[in-house]
């Protein structure tokens, strides 16, 4: 094995990931900053209750696109070629058909929905009028997600990257234009949004079929699209972990801070979402190869990578503390928040920031499992952290501290996930 080559191959694969993850993850945080200055804390809070619809929306599209690109890695490793093409057809053909099929859902049980997430009111309003516009471009925003882990797993890491740099810039730009030039409100930011993922949906299909010259084909096998769905279950559960925990943790911030603990804890997912999408890139990242080298039957290189991608997310998990502890005070201004949210948020944000010296590794497990096949134990990992200790914790903690025990939740949990997947690894149960 040369190690100095596999390294070079993690580096081009999880630096342009590590970069592209942050920009999917930097979409909220647009619209944040410019919603919290247009509309202010109703619009901030309105869209932290609405944020669970995009959130379901993005992450059906990452799962399909990873579960597609594991099988079609995998098969390339194991010299299946033909089994590889007829999987990567019937990857985009479900993205669309799901897309379309999700964004049906959203448009009739949306108001619905939201009501049952909390949103009454003003903040209703602004909430509907954001997720409207976000579950009617659902099929763009399915295929954007959906074919960027499709690049990666080509070899097209850098493209992928580039799509969503050029996207994240069509959203800065249309919200701009859109909230304070011709201000259409909160709706101008949902605008921006789908706008920017029909841009990254098309940068990447003109990657497969201009560059590569692939033959378009609909393909829609049963038994494939079965596997494909299974094995995107746990990146599904990655991608929409955070907007599950949103929920519980909204419904605990306004039991104890009202609509000002809400919108604050808003600007925290702002600046948590994205550190954890680049901190989870690293898992993401390395899937290409791990699923390659395992299909090829070559675990110590597997397992060589994990090892690799476990100093580098201890490094970074590290820096992105200082990093956040150091800048939290700034923060509030940035965002237009008010000053009782203001001072609400330095505290909550500081606590929240050392869940990152756990939350990459934790994330690294499922990612590792899910490469390596481990579908079961990678699902089980994701939906026990999702529906039982994150919400456990959450209400447990805070009995104690009141808020300040909603903020210290989120590392408690993180740690948490670290030492249950210690005592697998101890166990032996999973090849990691």
């Amino acid at each position: 094995m040369n190690r100095k080559a596999i390294l070079k191959k993690m580096a081009r694969d999880c630096i342009p990931t590590i970069f592209a993850l942050c920009f999917t993850g930097m979409y909220s945080v647009v619209d944040g900053l410019f919603i919290g200055h247009a509309v202010g804390d109703d619009g901030l809070a309105a869209v932290n209750l609405a944020w669970p619809i995009p959130a379901v929306i993005t992450a059906l599209g990452i799962g399909i696109g990873i579960g597609g690109s594991v099988l079609y890695s995998r098969c390339m490793g194991s010299k299946e070629e033909e089994e590889a093409s007829a999987i990567f057809h019937v990857t985009i053909t479900s993205l669309f058909l799901f897309g379309a099929l999700i964004s049906v859902l959203f448009l009739v049980a949306g108001p619905s929905l939201l009501s049952l997430l909390g949103a009454q009111g003003k903040v209703y309003r602004y909430a509907w009028e954001y997720a409207s516009v976000i579950a009617g471009g659902a099929v763009f925003q399915v295929l954007g997600a959906g074919l960027v882990p499709v690049l990666r797993n080509r070899h097209r890491a850098f493209e992928a990257m580039a799509a969503m740099i050029t996207g994240m810039a069509v959203n800065v730009t249309l919200n701009y234009i859109l909230m304070f030039r011709v201000k259409i409100g909160i709706r101008g930011a949902a605008i921006g949004t789908v706008a920017a993922q029909c841009v990254v949906m098309a940068i990447a299909l003109f990657c497969l079929y201009g560059k590569e010259k692939l033959k378009f084909q609909i393909s829609f096998k049963a038994g494939q699209v079965w596997r494909i769905l299974k094995t995107g279950i746990p990146g599904f559960g990655l991608s929409i972990g955070p907007s599950v925990v949103l929920i519980f943790t909204n419904y605990r911030c306004g039991g104890f801070g009202g609509d000002t603990a809400v919108a604050c804890y808003a600007v925290i997912s702002y600046v948590v979402f994205p550190v954890q999408s680049m901190l989870t890139g690293v898992g993401d990242g390395i899937q290409p190869l791990v699923s390659y080298y395992h299909g090829a039957g070559r675990e110590d290189i597997c397992r060589f990578i994990q090892r690799a991608a476990r100093i580098c997310l201890i490094l970074l998990g590290v820096g992105f503390c200082l990093l956040v502890t150091a800048a939290a005070p700034a923060i509030p201004g940035i965002f237009g928040m008010s000053g009782e949210a203001g001072k609400m948020f330095v505290p909550g944000m500081r606590l929240s920031a050392v869940a990152f010296l756990f939350m990459g590794n934790a994330k690294l497990n499922v990612s590792y499992m899910n490469a390596t096949m481990c579908v079961r134990q990678a699902m089980g990992l994701v939906y026990s952290e999702l529906f039982f200790i994150s919400p456990i914790l959450l209400f447990v903690i805070p009995l104690f501290s009141g808020l300040s025990g909603v903020w210290i939740s989120l590392p408690v949990t993180q740690a948490v996930m670290l030492l249950v997947c210690f005592a697998i690894r101890r166990a032996g149960k999973t090849r990691m």
